[in-house]
């Protein structure tokens, strides 16, 4: 695996990381109502989406191990661009749903 991919999966893991931090124990309603933190989490989520698009076109064959790479990207795209359309409650779900799977993910390509 290329030097740079590596470096890309690491920021991956990290924004994951800090997105599991940001939210963790904090209620729905909370989060729905703490721009702060809903920020913090779009950030993030642009880190991975940004990362992702540097692995795409870096190192494809690892690329093509991520499931959802390409919806990970529209979802950057998303938030980049179309920022009026991103439902808070759809990020707060991925963010204690998707994101420890891909975590997961992203830690078995490191180790095979």
């Amino acid at each position: 695996m290329r030097r740079e991919t590596l470096s890309a999966i690491a920021d991956i893991r990290l924004a994951i990381e800090r997105i599991s931090s940001a939210v963790a124990n904090v209620e729905d309603e909370r989060y729905l109502a703490d721009w702060m933190i809903q920020s913090a989490v779009e950030r993030q989520l642009l880190v991975v989406g940004e990362a992702m698009v540097r692995i795409r076109d870096l190192d494809p064959g690892v690329f093509n191990q991520i499931p959802d790479g390409l919806r990970i990207i529209s979802l950057r795209n998303l938030l980049a661009h179309g920022y009026d359309a991103v439902d808070a409650k759809t990020l707060l779900r991925l963010a204690r749903e998707k994101l420890p799977k891909l975590d997961s993910i992203l830690g078995n390509l490191l180790l095979g």
